[in-house]
């Protein structure tokens, strides 16, 4: 189920709107601020139709399938923007990004150091627990040899 390919007068037609960013033969590329409006729109319960048509742009020339189409790419694009919002506020930097700066050297820094310090903490409570275990063993085998010497 292949999209068919836009002519000429239909691709003259969307690039008259101030909401299509881009447009080739197969594809219609849509400003952002178009993407997070139908987002908004459509959570509101209009159609895809009705949104796209409202905005000036014929329905029919897009066809059903990039209609469908649109609503999965708009929503992906806000979800994007939201997590993209989410690690900026938190400081932390985009994926595949390095940190740059001193600010974000110095939270990996110390994100490390409290990583560290519970290593520390856990390796410590297992050398308890296993000095421990090994006193609680060596008592129990004391008294068993105590306790077999004095039966002699």
């Amino acid at each position: 189920m292949r999209q068919s390919l836009l002519t000429h007068l239909q691709i003259k037609e969307l690039r008259k709107s101030p909401f299509v960013e881009k447009v080739t033969e197969a594809q219609v590329f849509f400003t952002a601020t178009f993407k997070e409006h139908f987002v908004e729109e459509h959570q509101r319960g209009k159609t895809a139709t009705s949104i796209i048509t409202e905005a000036g742009i014929d329905p029919d020339i897009l066809g059903d399938s990039r209609v469908r189409s649109l609503r999965t790419v708009a929503y992906y694009h806000v979800a994007q923007k939201k997590r993209a919002e989410i690690r900026q506020k938190a400081g932390i930097p985009e994926p595949g990004e390095a940190p740059s700066g001193e600010k974000e050297r110095i939270h990996r820094l110390e994100h490390e150091l409290a990583y560290t310090r519970q290593e520390l903490e856990f390796l410590k409570k297992i050398y308890a627990a296993d000095r421990e275990a090994e006193q609680a063993w060596l008592l129990k085998h004391r008294r068993k040899q105590n306790s077999g010497s004095s039966e002699k």
